[in-house]
C-alpha cells in the first residue's frame, strides 16, 4: 500500500517537473496542457491548481503582448518578466531583448538598458556578447563599449573587458550605465576619485584614476579633440581628466624631458593623483 502511494507521489512530481521545465523553456502552452492533465488526475491538489492558474495567466498575457504593436512589446515583456517567477524570467527577458532589437535595431535602449543588458540579466552572456558587439559596430559610443565590457567580464575575458572599460571611460564616462557595470573595482572608481583622491567630479576622473590604480590598462592617449557632443554638455572636469590621461600615457611611455614635462602637466591638473601615480610605480 505504502509503495503504491509513493509511486503515485513520484509520478505526480515527475509530471509536475516536466510542466515546470516546459515553462522555464518558454513552452507555456505545453506546460498548460500537462498541468490540465495533472489537475484532472489530482483534482484536490492545491499546488497543481495554483501552478495551472499561473501558467494560464502567463499564456493569456503573452497573447495580449503578441497583439501589441512591435515597439510596445519589449517593455511589456520586460515588465512581465520582472513581475513573475524566477523560473520563467530568463526566457521572458530573452524574448524582450529579441523584440527590442527586432523593432528598433542593435543600439535600441529600453529604460536606458540595451538588449545585451537584458540578456545578461537573463543569464545568457554568449548571446549578449553577439548583440553587444553588434551595437558597438553600429555605434561605438561609451555606453555600448561599457555594455560589451560587462559581457566580457562575465565571460572571464579580463584583458579585453578592461580595455573596453578604459575606452568607454576615456571617451565619455557620463554615458556609461554605472548601475550595470559588472566589474566591482571599475564600478567603484568614481567613489575612489571623490573620497580617496578628493576629486570633486569622480565620474569625470574615472579613467585616469583607473589607470593609476592599475584597475585599467594604460592604453593609448585619448584624442586631443573632444568626442562629438561631449564638450557641449559635460563640465570642464572631463576635459581636465582627459588632459591628465594624455599626460599620464606620455609620463609612462616616454623618457627624459618628455616624461618630466608630462608629470608637470599632471601636477598642474591633479597633484593628488600624480602623487598616487608616483607611489604605484
Amino acid at each position: 500500500m505504502l509503495a503504491a502511494q509513493l509511486d503515485l507521489f513520484d509520478a505526480r512530481n515527475l509530471r509536475l517537473e516536466d510542466a515546470r521545465r516546459a515553462l522555464a523553456e518558454g513552452r507555456a502552452e505545453d506546460a498548460c496542457r500537462e498541468l490540465v492533465r495533472l489537475r484532472n488526475s489530482y483534482p484536490d491538489d492545491p499546488g497543481i491548481a495554483a501552478e495551472l492558474s499561473f501558467a494560464l495567466t502567463l499564456v493569456r498575457r503573452l497573447g495580449e503582448i503578441e497583439a501589441m504593436a512591435p515597439a510596445e512589446r519589449p517593455r511589456s515583456l520586460m515588465d512581465l518578466a520582472r513581475g513573475t517567477a524566477t523560473g520563467v524570467r530568463g526566457w521572458l527577458l530573452r524574448r524582450a531583448a529579441g523584440e527590442l532589437r527586432h523593432a528598433s535595431g542593435p543600439t535600441a535602449l529600453l529604460d536606458d538598458k540595451a538588449a545585451s543588458a537584458l540578456l545578461l540579466e537573463a543569464g545568457d552572456p554568449h548571446t549578449a556578447w553577439t548583440i553587444a558587439a553588434e551595437a558597438v559596430r553600429d555605434s561605438p559610443r561609451a555606453r555600448f563599449l561599457s555594455y560589451l565590457a560587462d559581457v566580457e567580464h562575465r565571460l572571464d575575458h579580463r584583458s579585453r573587458s578592461r580595455a573596453r572599460y578604459r575606452a568607454a571611460l576615456a571617451l565619455d564616462p557620463y554615458d556609461v550605465d554605472w548601475d550595470a557595470v559588472a566589474a566591482d573595482d571599475v564600478k567603484s572608481l568614481p567613489e575612489i576619485a571623490r573620497t580617496e583622491l578628493e576629486l570633486e567630479d569622480g565620474v569625470a576622473w574615472a579613467a585616469p584614476v583607473g589607470v593609476v590604480m592599475r584597475v585599467l590598462p594604460i592604453g593609448d592617449p585619448p584624442s586631443s579633440a573632444s568626442p562629438d557632443g561631449v564638450q557641449d554638455h559635460h563640465p570642464p572636469a572631463l576635459g581636465h581628466a582627459r588632459e591628465f590621461l594624455r599626460a599620464l600615457v606620455r609620463a609612462t611611455q616616454d623618457r627624459g624631458a618628455n616624461a618630466i614635462d608630462a608629470r608637470r602637466q599632471m601636477r598642474a591638473l591633479a597633484p593628488q593623483l600624480l602623487a598616487a601615480y608616483l607611489e604605484t610605480r
